[in-house]
């Protein structure tokens, strides 16, 4: 669970789209991998205005806070947050709140956030169904939930990876109003104890987008899924989504006038050899393209 560069401009991204204030949950404590210097520096360049008189705070984790490296409340309070605070499992790393979320929320909790900020706490819950419904109930009417999760080539990181299409089928399902939603493939760095991946390229995400890429498309970079979503008066939090129910309906077959051709039988030669062409015009179209969403951005 962290917060180098490219989440940073992402978030200064919603928050030109709508500022933040108020009340902050993370999922987890995060580890932010900035300084105070390099924070004001990718803001201005952002056209983001920090909060005056956030407080000055370095990370809870020694060694980043040797690199000078900001806290997690000093960051969000940076954004603009009033009250930021915290829930994990582990008492360890101090949270606000211990709670595991394969358990209800506590009443005291329910609805109390502008916005819970999840950097990938989810993946490591068995229960999804209680973790995304805790998730939903902390967040008040009118809030935002904020996602930034793995998604293709994180093996073992956590329990799953989430496919974009989980965020747009449950939030449609539940009466949310979906404000952004980015597929983002980066290249990992880690240096001198900071995660810092020289590129990071996001591409607005639409159910269906992905289809041809879906099965082998990707390379060996790792991918996320960054989803900001609204919840809207009468949203729910438990309503069972069926995969595929954010997409549009897709036309009808066109009727056929009989049975189609039975599928003939080669002989070994020639049944080896048209198999070999089809594997080679396969890997051929990858490469010639995949059509991808509209690249958003570079960060």
């Amino acid at each position: 669970m962290g917060i180098p560069r490219p989440v940073a401009r992402l978030l200064f991204e919603e928050g030109r789209r709508r500022p933040f204030a108020g009340s902050v949950l993370e999922l987890g404590r995060c580890y932010v991998y900035l300084t105070r210097e390099e924070l004001g520096h990718w803001a201005r360049r952002d056209g983001f205005r920090l909060a005056v008189g956030a407080p000055e705070e370095l990370s809870h984790d020694p060694a980043l806070a040797a690199r000078g490296c900001l806290s997690d409340r000093a960051f969000f309070g940076a954004l603009g947050f009033e009250r930021v605070e915290s829930l994990d499992l582990l008492a360890d790393e101090a949270p606000t709140h211990v709670h595991d979320l394969n358990q209800p929320l506590p009443s005291g909790l329910a609805g109390r956030f502008d916005v819970v900020f999840d950097t990938g706490t989810l993946i490591h819950v068995f229960d999804q169904r209680a973790a995304f419904r805790n998730l939903g109930l902390a967040v008040r009417e009118g809030g935002r939930a904020i996602h930034y999760v793995p998604s293709t080539n994180h093996v073992d990181v956590g329990l799953y990876m989430h496919s974009p299409q989980l965020f747009a089928d449950f939030y449609a399902a539940n009466g949310w109003r979906v404000e952004t939603l980015r597929f983002c493939e980066f290249e990992p760095l880690w240096w001198r104890g900071r995660f810092e991946p020289p590129l990071w390229l996001a591409w607005d995400y639409a159910p269906g987008a992905l289809d041809t890429l879906g099965i082998g498309g990707f390379g060996s970079r790792p991918a996320a899924t960054w989803v900001v979503a609204t919840k809207l008066p009468g949203a729910s939090t438990d309503r069972t989504p069926l995969q595929g129910c954010s997409r549009p309906p897709a036309p009808a077959p066109a009727r056929s006038a009989g049975p189609p051709p039975a599928a003939g039988s080669l002989p070994a030669p020639l049944e080896a050899a048209a198999r070999l062409i089809k594997r080679w015009r396969r890997r051929l179209g990858r490469l010639a393209a995949g059509p991808r969403p509209r690249l958003a951005g570079r960060y």
